[in-house]
């Protein structure tokens, strides 16, 4: 493999005085808990669901071909338009559809969810639960199917296998940071957004570039199966694009020197900077990258429900203090107003 030489965003150091045992246990373990299967959260019950794939070694570029320059225009019309709920939810534990009834009969809601966006999804590292704000919206739509804790089981998913999970049934729902594209709405269905993000760049705080288009030909990593590893690979100053299993692993090789920069959500970004503060996010673009839960396109009466629940947490206050325990301290903002496509 032909060696590319180092940046000029590259800093010459120890790598201990970054990576400590801690904080590279705390980087790890995000990347390997999908190992680990599903265990139980708070709230959860404990999981029977197979164990999620392995997650790649971060110094390993997976095998998969990195996706095509992307030549799809934007045809599909309102990507984020979702089947419109209920007027009212049916009562907790009274499923009036197949589909929830199906659940409720079966006795838990089966969610994927990430383990390496935090504040998104995590496995805390002390007690092993799953957490962060998908994690919590997660278990607001298994309160309103059974009407009490312990009927959510979580599975661990990456970027590259959440959709197919959904699609092939294998999962009710995912909610693990799933950009809502034209593509993937082919595959799947998803709830009305629940998050508007925008795309940015994590690099090292004295490195001097401001976004994409200074990092032509240099590496440029992201997660596998996202849309922000396509976002490298349309760039046009052509950066390398790198894929690694996780942002987790991402970020330890950026820690390493072996990559420049990582692309992905601002928010999951706003998480490395806690993690390593010596990084700083540049380029961040428009506020437009819509977030929903995917759903079986065989399930509409899940989709609709779950926008009903997404809904009563925008009424109720719900959804502004998962914002606030997971995302910002302050008055969150309003969620993204719902489209419904019929």
């Amino acid at each position: 493999m032909r060696r590319v030489g180092r940046g000029p965003g590259h800093r010459s150091r120890r790598i201990t005085s970054r990576i400590t045992p801690r904080t590279m246990f705390r980087a790890m373990i995000f990347a390997a808990v999908p190992l680990l299967g599903t265990t139980a959260a708070c709230g959860t019950v404990t999981s029977t669901l197979p164990a999620a794939g392995d997650p790649l070694p971060a110094a390993v570029t997976p095998q998969s071909p990195l996706p095509a320059r992307s030549t799809t225009s934007p045809g599909c019309g309102d990507r984020t338009a979702s089947l419109r709920p209920p007027v009212v939810l049916p009562p907790p534990g009274q499923p009036d559809s197949p589909t929830l009834r199906e659940i409720v009969n079966r006795g838990y809601l089966t969610v994927g969810v990430r383990t390496d966006t935090p504040p998104f999804g995590s496995r805390n590292p002390d007690t092993g639960e799953f957490e962060g704000f998908e994690v919590d919206l997660a278990l607001l739509v298994g309160r309103a199917l059974f009407g009490a804790e312990g009927h959510v089981r979580f599975r661990a998913v990456t970027g590259a296998d959440r959709v197919a999970l959904v699609h092939d049934g294998a999962l009710d729902l995912v909610a693990a940071t799933t950009t809502i594209t034209c593509d993937r709405a082919a595959e799947v269905d998803f709830s009305a957004p629940y998050y508007l993000t925008a795309k940015a760049v994590l690099v090292s705080e004295d490195a001097p570039y401001q976004g994409l288009a200074d990092l032509g030909g240099r590496r440029v990593c992201a997660a596998a199966g996202t849309t922000s590893l396509q976002q490298v690979v349309d760039a046009p100053s052509r950066p390398i694009p790198v894929q690694l299993a996780s942002p987790a692993d991402c970020l330890v090789a950026m820690q390493a020197g072996t990559v420049e920069a990582i692309v992905n959500d601002e928010a999951i970004l706003l998480g490395m900077v806690k993690q390593d503060p010596e990084t700083r996010i540049v380029g961040v673009g428009a506020f437009d990258v819509a977030v929903g839960i995917a759903i079986a396109k065989d399930a509409p009466d899940l989709t609709r429900f779950v926008n009903g629940v997404l809904e009563r947490a925008d009424r109720d206050g719900a959804w502004a203090a998962i914002h606030r325990r997971w995302l910002d301290g302050g008055q969150p903002p309003p969620p993204p107003s719902p489209v419904y496509r019929d």
